[in-house]
């Protein structure tokens, strides 16, 4: 089965001191669940989001390829 990349855009969690907690990915759906990250599965960026192009492999693994300028990226 084939892998997907897709543009994803993923938003910074921090606690009240600014340091980062995780990251997530809103599904943009109630009936599913947002996609969290531990802060060691994020390449570095600036801000509170930035947008990645995601690989998602057919086991349900992703993994972050590049940022990217936005959804189109």
């Amino acid at each position: 089965m084939a892998s997907h990349v897709l543009n994803y855009e993923v938003h910074r969690r921090t606690d009240l001191e600014g340091r980062t907690l995780y990251f997530m990915i809103y599904s943009g759906s109630r009936r599913r669940q947002h996609t969290f990250f531990e802060p060691s599965q994020v390449p570095a960026f600036e801000g509170a989001s930035a947008w990645f192009a995601i690989e998602r492999d057919h086991r349900g693994g992703w993994t972050f390829l590049r940022q990217v300028e936005g959804r189109f990226g």
